[in-house]
């Protein structure tokens, strides 16, 4: 199960790789940064396998915890113009993505894509051009 230090590691090294890769960088730095994404995504991956929602049958504090990959990540990729999450790789994640996003208590309160989309530009314009 996604807890304990090793839960808790791979969330950090796939927000702190993702956003370095997707958003902060270009190059090796870039290259390094998403392969430390994917190996953590890896591990995310096994703890996910058989499960809908990781609070069992509703959305729980480790769903909430995971939740930015969810909305987050595919903007980053978009972004980025990188993919991370290959659905063949990751179809544990994506289908448990598909769920969280799709239940009403998220769904009804994500901020606007486009929106979103344009800050992450906007971001990824400020650090990339330094």
């Amino acid at each position: 199960m996604l807890h304990g230090a090793t839960g808790h590691s791979s969330l950090i090294l796939v927000l702190d790789g993702a956003f370095t890769a997707l958003i902060f960088s270009t190059g090796e730095q870039q290259e390094k940064a998403l392969k430390s994404t994917i190996e953590a995504l890896e591990h995310i991956e096994g703890d996910l396998m058989g499960k809908k929602i990781l609070g069992g049958e509703s959305i729980g504090y480790l769903d909430i915890a995971m939740g930015w990959i969810s909305y987050w990540l595919p903007i980053w990729e978009e972004v980025g113009s990188r993919q991370v999450l290959d659905p063949s790789k990751f179809p544990a994640t994506i289908s448990w993505m598909n769920k969280f996003l799709s239940h009403p208590l998220i769904k009804d309160n994500l901020p606007p894509r486009d929106k979103t989309v344009a800050y992450f530009h906007g971001r990824r314009n400020f650090f990339t051009s330094r």
